[in-house]
């Protein structure tokens, strides 16, 4: 396997699947609330952190699974923020068997279209930051676009957030500039009436129109679904808001194995 792997604890299995030009590491304030209770599996996404760089068409779920099936075999929970909940959402749709709970955090899914202008400049913006391989540039993009969001200063966003997530983005920018290919997915944004498990959506009410608008799209699609929207947090809810996304989550999270 070409993907950096990280495994703790004992009990039901929890693959936490971080969001894009993220890695691993932004779930290190989160492990120790699960790892007393659950098997918790956390992995570098292809072209992030310490996994290998794409140099072809791949599959996100298609690595997801092979992570599941090295580490959990009979299935597992996920919990996926943003382009992992985007792999979590498609892998769920091959394989709804091998899901037990489905946590969603700041979804995106496959085939979704960005209208809101502000993503769409800062967007435009970054592809021009990669084309003249300006890295911080292309960071900072992203630190506005995912960490900060549409409706907060950069200023008025945690220091220490924004640093962690910086250097996380800076491994990719670094490490990862060569990768090649595009993302293979099941345009689930058409689907997502098929989403079976169990299943949480957490947001940030600081987040993009786009996301706000899928999550609610999920949530209205799937019978059952719950949802919790998190006051002062933007995309990434883990980070925002730890105590209110623990809060949101672990108790889901408990009832895994009861379906």
């Amino acid at each position: 396997m070409d993907l950096y792997v990280d495994e703790r604890g004992d009990g039901p299995p929890v693959v936490l699947l971080h969001g894009g030009l993220l890695d691993h590491r932004m779930w290190d304030g989160f492990v120790p609330d699960l790892a007393g209770t659950h098997r918790v599996i956390r992995y570098d996404a292809r072209s992030h952190g310490r996994s290998a760089t794409a140099t072809g068409d791949y599959s996100p779920a298609d690595d997801l699974h092979e992570v599941v099936r090295a580490t959990a075999p009979g299935g597992a929970a996920l919990v996926g923020l943003s382009l992992g909940a985007r792999a979590a959402i498609d892998f769920a749709l091959r394989w709804p068997e091998l899901v037990e709970r489905l946590v969603l955090v700041s979804p995106g899914a496959s085939g979704m279209e960005f209208a809101d202008p502000y993503v769409q400049e800062l967007q435009a913006q970054q592809v021009a930051a990669a084309r003249r391989l300006d890295a911080d540039a292309f960071v900072e993009c992203f630190l506005r676009l995912w960490v900060d969001g549409p409706h907060r200063e950069p200023a008025r966003t945690d220091p220490g957030v924004r640093e962690a997530c910086r250097r996380m983005a800076m491994t990719v920018a670094s490490n990862h500039f060569t990768a090649q290919g595009r993302l293979v997915e099941e345009h689930a944004v058409n689907r997502l009436a098929e989403l079976r498990p169990p299943l949480l959506v957490v947001t940030g009410a600081l987040d993009s129109s786009d996301i706000l608008r899928l999550a609610d799209a999920i949530v209205d699609a799937v019978p059952g679904a719950e949802s919790a929207r998190l006051p002062d947090a933007a995309h990434t809810v883990p980070l925002d808001a730890p105590d209110d996304f623990r809060a949101a989550v672990v108790p889901f999270l408990a009832a895994q194995g009861q379906r």
